[in-house]
């Protein structure tokens, strides 16, 4: 069973970007500043194997 986007909340998306090196939103505030819609759209557009989170 795949999990959607719904089912992640704005910890997971963190912990996940955390573990990619990504430290801090492109405008340098911090990840838990960003909302979470913020945050799945930064994960979406730099990190290429996540379907999981960015999945249509």
């Amino acid at each position: 069973m795949s999990a959607t986007l719904s089912e992640f909340d704005k910890e997971q998306i963190i912990d996940t970007l955390l573990q990619h090196q990504y430290f801090k939103m492109p405008d340098g505030r911090q990840l838990y500043e960003a909302s979470e819609s913020e945050l799945q759209s930064f994960i979406c557009s730099t990190i290429d194997d996540l379907d999981t989170f960015c999945s249509l």
